[in-house]
């Protein structure tokens, strides 16, 4: 038997369900929500008044397939959530929502949302930091084919430059600036650099950094390249520098077991992830940088760290009782 995973066809969303599901060793299928927009009265009168049969009907007419065949089922985001409903309310079994749903939170088996997301505190919420992130182990053979193609022995640390988003407002100039001092940094003299860009990077700094002569074993820019090298690089390096604009980025570094250097970017207004930083740099996880502090920092030693590790027995004994 296998859960559904309901989604919204936002990549940064379904991985974490997908994730959780690895994580816990559960078999599962992807189906994409169509476009329904459900309104809070509308999802109200949804739920007091749609019998059983009919939300059944309904799972059938959106995504072509029995809701019986599933165990339960795992969403991620807000368009996500009335789905989830409809599932459980056609079935009674397990659902469980990533991030905390505006429609009828009392619905849902378990949610799990991050410490920067506001929530209230009930016995079915579970905080991580963070974006929930499956380390799947990579194979030798992987890993000493991407190693083939880098030109050194290492070590390495990786860099990883976002953009702008709804929170940051990027600075060109101050990100080639602190890379200039970074690679002059006598304390990380013996280091080799990978280096990546994101969907969010500005197109015209991916060609001014192509353009520099800077010390990089290996380069990946996001829109020439279409690529995502993270999980390689995280996997040989020893510590990471990653600007402050992605919280799923850093996630996924000290999930790999990676300390990182986060480089502040200038925020349009206070956020919501400034709670997680805080935490994480508590723990010894992070440290937030300003730019020309990369002329100063340190190697580090990679770190263990348990984002949610502490859930997933929780996840899977919601799921086996159903089994």
């Amino acid at each position: 038997m296998k859960i559904i995973i309901i989604s919204e066809g936002r990549p940064g969303h379904y991985n974490q369900s997908v994730s959780l599901a690895k994580s816990i060793g559960l078999d599962y299928e992807i189906k994409t929500i169509p476009f329904v927009d459900f309104r809070t009265e509308i999802l109200r009168i949804f739920d007091n008044f749609i019998s059983k049969e009919l939300a059944k009907q309904l799972f059938i007419k959106f995504f072509g397939t029995e809701p019986e065949k599933y165990i339960g089922a795992i969403g991620t985001g807000n368009r996500v959530h009335p789905f989830l409903v409809l599932f459980k309310k056609a079935t009674g079994l397990p659902t469980i929502s990533i991030f905390y749903p505006k429609f009828l939170p009392d619905v849902f088996d378990m949610i799990i949302v991050p410490y920067h997301d506001r929530a209230p505190d009930n016995s079915k919420v579970y905080r991580i930091f963070g974006a929930i992130y499956f380390k799947e182990k990579l194979k030798n053979e992987e890993i000493s084919k991407f190693k083939a193609k880098l030109g050194s022995n290492g070590p390495w640390i990786s860099i990883v430059i976002g953009g702008n988003s709804k929170h940051h407002r990027f600075d060109s100039n101050e990100i080639i600036e602190g890379l200039e001092l970074l690679f002059k940094n006598e304390n990380l003299k013996d280091y080799k650099y990978l280096l990546s860009t994101s969907r969010r990077t500005p197109e015209d700094f991916e060609r001014l950094l192509e353009k520099k002569n800077y010390p990089l074993d290996f380069s990946v820019y996001y829109h020439k390249d279409r690529t995502n090298p993270l999980r390689y690089f995280f996997e040989i390096s020893d510590f990471a520098i990653i600007t402050s604009d992605s919280i799923s980025m850093i996630t996924e570094a000290i999930n790999c077991g990676l300390f990182c250097y986060c480089i502040k970017i200038p925020e349009k207004s206070k956020t919501k992830f400034s709670n997680s930083f805080k935490m994480l740099e508590r723990q010894g996880f992070i440290k937030l940088i300003n730019y020309d502090e990369l002329v100063n920092i340190t190697k580090k030693e990679r770190i263990k760290f348990e984002n949610a590790n502490i859930i997933y027995d929780k996840v899977r004994n919601l799921f086996k009782s159903n089994q």
